[in-house]
Parts: C-alpha cells; structure tokens; sequence
C-alpha cells in the first residue's frame, strides 16, 4: 500500500505561496542583521587568505576584466604568473576553420575581430555575461585591491540570498542557508562567482511559484548567460509551466515564456558573437575535452576499484586535478547514460505532481552534480539557497547536507593547503577517503529524496481534489 506522506516543503506550504506582507518585528530585523552580519563575515573570513595571491579564481577574474575593458596589452600592469594563462589563439583557431571548410567570408569576418583589442577579449571558460560579476572588483581604488573589492561583494549576493528566503520563503530556510553557505562554501562563496548564477536560480524559482513565468524565464536565461548550468533546469521549467497554463495546448501563449528565455539567450550570444567568435565558443570546448576530476563521484569510483598494478595517474590541467584511470574508458558511456536515465525520472516525479518546480530543479542539480565529470568545492553553492528553500529546517535534510558542506570545506581549503603543490594533494590517502565519503552521503541523500518522493502521493490526491 502506498504511504500516504507528503514532502515536508509541501505539508508546510501545499502550493508555495509566497508570503505576501509578512510581519517583521524589531527582534526579527535584529535577528536577520546579526545573521547576516556574521554570515557575510565568515564568509571574508574563508576568503581573506586567498586575497593578494595571483593564484587563485578571483584573481583570474581580474585579469579577465581587465583584459576584456582595457585589451590584452592592459596585462602587462598585472604579474606573468596570475594572468600568463591568458594568450592569443586566433592563429591556431583561424587555422582549424579553414581545416573544417569554413567560408572565406566568415574567415575573414573571425580575423577582423581581433582578439587583442578591448571588447573583445572574452573568458575561455565563461560566457560573455560572467564578466558583469568580473568586474565588480574593478570598482576598487587600486587594481591591487581588485581581490577585496570583489569578496565584499560576493557576500553582499549571499546577503541578498538570506533576503530572498526571508521574503519569499521563511526565516527558518534564511536562517539554514546561511549554515549551508558558511559550512560548505566558507573557503569559495566569497572568492568565486557562483553565488550570482545560484541567486538568478533562486530567483527563477520564486518567479514561477508565483506564476511570473515570464520573469522566472528571464532570471533562469540570466543564470545560463553567467555560467551555463542553470540550462539543465529548463525541463523542469517547461514541465512546470506547461502543467499550469490553462491555455489550450496549441495556443502561442503558452510558449511566451520559452520565447521570453530562447530571445534573451539568442540576444546575449549574438553580441557575444560579434565581439569575438572564438571566445564565444571557448567555454563548449573547454568543458568537452576535460578529464574526471579529482573530486568527482567517478574518481571516488576509480580509486576504490584501483588494482595495485593499475594506480590512478593525477594530472593537473584545465585548472584543476584530474585522474587518469584505466576504468576511465569504461565508465564513460555511464556517465552519461545515468544521469539522463535518473533526470528522466525526476521530471516522471514532476509529472505525476510527486513534486514541485522547485524540489525537480534541486533533484536536477544534484544528480548532474554527482553524476558530472567534475564536482568542485562551489559547486555545492548551486544548490544551498534550493536545499534550504525546499527542506528548509527539517533535521533530515539539516544535518546530511551540513555533513556534506563540512565535508567539503575539509577538503578545500584544509586539505589544499596542507601541501606546497596540488600535485601533493592526493599523496595521502586522507584525501580519497574523505572525497568517497562526501559522494557516498550526496549519493545517499539523492537515493532518499527519490524513494520519499516516490511513495509521496500526488498533490491534488493530497489535497483531496479529484484524481
């Protein structure tokens, strides 16, 4: 027989109204602005001891702005090891257009943009739109300071997330957002960008719960433009929003707000395109050809089936550690095969009203997070605002997910900077060990969450409408 449960998001708010007019007192005001205050504290905190070095993300940001306002000769102010990663390949990408056939016109029209010049100098991994939160830091007096500029405004977004939740979902979801972000992100929230595409998917989400699909497809568009992952949460968009449309199935009406999402994306690389071909299609190739990284579920895989003659081999390209593994080969078609089988079920979920846009769009980044090639320490910022938005305080959700975000910090930055070099990072096996079981308890959670859902009835059966 079936249970007759409901997901706790759901019990406490059936269709997820947003909170219109809720009450603040003066106790809940100071609540928030202490929470904040030493939610955004912590989080400079995590990042200060990367600030000044030329090593890390932020700094690469800089360089990226720099390059795309001023053009690349601007890098000579700044040093050869933080910013030499950046070259001119219009050559070698020339070339291979004329390999593959390309008109003589459009050959011209790629070496006429000249690559050099400013404006047209774009990331080899992101597209043109994560040079908006790039150039946040450029706001500092001194190009020195450009890595202090730009933390202090990362914990701004993380500030401008706890308001969201507060606003549109609950104290409570704010409150344990704030634990997630500082437990899992407090060496990354302050010194990357992801928290801005995470607050455009949080955004999305809001917008659709209540029925501004067109803004939700908007926000959803924005986060793609900044970094390309939030594109997997389209399904789940179109299933929500064709589910709730009253329009007949063959009105154009009901597909205004995918017209909305493809005109903004359609805009933004046109642009894009313009400036520079090659940058635009940098980031395609860039994500194609990398190898498993080091962090992933599959090296976890890897290194717990590793043979004493067969070690895995770690190299360090693409900016991070990768492994080499005689496995590798074999499990490729699996990791690709998984996640479209298990994706396919969430939207199942989705369709029967098992679950709602938000929990299917936590599902989706969680399964293309385990199941990808590459699982690195921020990714984990994707998801906290969605993790505290659907499970908000319920202790089985609280305390494995603050497990996995401690987990996380205790491989970045503990356990990289216990060595000289990323290559010493997985000398010890500490560091295996603590990977597998960071995956094995993300693995855990996204099984529990799809058996919960499973034998969850549908949501009109819950609320006693007609089946």
């Amino acid at each position: 027989m079936r249970a007759n449960i409901e997901p706790p998001h759901l019990k406490k708010a059936p269709r997820l109204t947003v909170a219109v007019g809720r009450s603040f007192t003066w106790k809940s005001g100071l609540l928030d602005i202490l929470v904040i205050a030493v939610m955004c504290f912590l989080l400079y905190y995590g990042a200060s001891w990367q600030i000044f070095r030329v090593h890390t993300d932020a700094a690469k940001y800089q360089c990226y702005a720099v390059a795309f306002w001023q053009g690349l000769p601007a890098l000579k102010h700044l040093s050869v090891q933080q910013c030499g990663f950046i070259t001119d390949p219009s050559t070698a990408f020339v070339r291979g257009m004329r390999q593959l056939g390309f008109s003589a016109g459009l050959v011209h029209f790629v070496v006429a943009q000249n690559v050099i010049e400013p404006f047209h100098v774009l990331p080899y991994e992101y597209p043109l739109l994560a040079l908006a939160p790039f150039s946040l830091g450029l706001i500092a007096s001194s190009q020195s300071w450009y890595q202090v500029a730009f933390a202090l405004c990362m914990t701004l977004i993380a500030a401008l997330i706890y308001l969201l939740l507060v606003r549109y979902r609950s104290r409570r979801a704010a409150i344990v957002c704030a634990i997630y972000l500082v437990a899992g992100g407090w060496g990354t929230a302050a010194g990357r960008f992801d928290l801005v595409p995470s607050a455009f998917t949080l955004l999305a989400v809001i917008c659709a719960t209540t029925k501004r699909w067109n803004w939700a497809f908007a926000a959803l568009a924005l986060g793609v433009l900044l970094k390309l992952y939030p594109v997997v949460l389209l399904p789940p968009f179109l299933i929500a929003q064709q589910m709730e449309s009253r329009e007949r199935w063959y009105c154009w009406r009901r597909l205004v707000p995918l017209g909305v999402f493809v005109a903004i994306c359609a805009v933004v690389t046109t642009f894009s395109l313009l400036l520079s071909v090659q940058g635009t299609l940098a980031p395609l190739g860039y994500f194609k050809n990398r190898p498993f990284q080091i962090e992933s579920s599959w090296a976890s895989l890897f290194w717990l089936l590793q043979a004493p003659n067969h070690p895995l081999h770690v190299e360090h390209t693409y900016g991070s550690l990768n492994v080499l593994s005689p496995l590798s080969a074999h499990v490729a078609l699996w990791s690709k095969l998984l996640p479209v089988g298990t994706l396919l079920y969430v939207y199942w979920l989705q369709w029967r009203r098992k679950i709602d846009l938000a929990a299917s769009s936590l599902l989706t980044l969680l399964v293309v997070i385990l199941t990808g090639k590459v699982f690195s320490p921020q990714y984990l910022l994707w998801v906290a605002p969605l993790v505290a938005y659907v499970g908000e305080d319920t202790a089985w959700w609280l305390l494995p997910w603050t497990a996995m975000s401690l987990l996380t910090t205790w491989i970045y930055p503990y356990i990289y900077s216990m060595v000289y070099s990323p290559m010493g990072v997985p000398g010890g096996g500490v560091f295996y060990l603590v990977v597998a079981v960071r995956n094995a308890l993300m693995l855990g959670f996204i099984i529990a969450l799809l058996f919960y859902y499973w034998l969850a009835l549908p949501r009109r059966q819950v609320k006693g409408e007609a089946a």
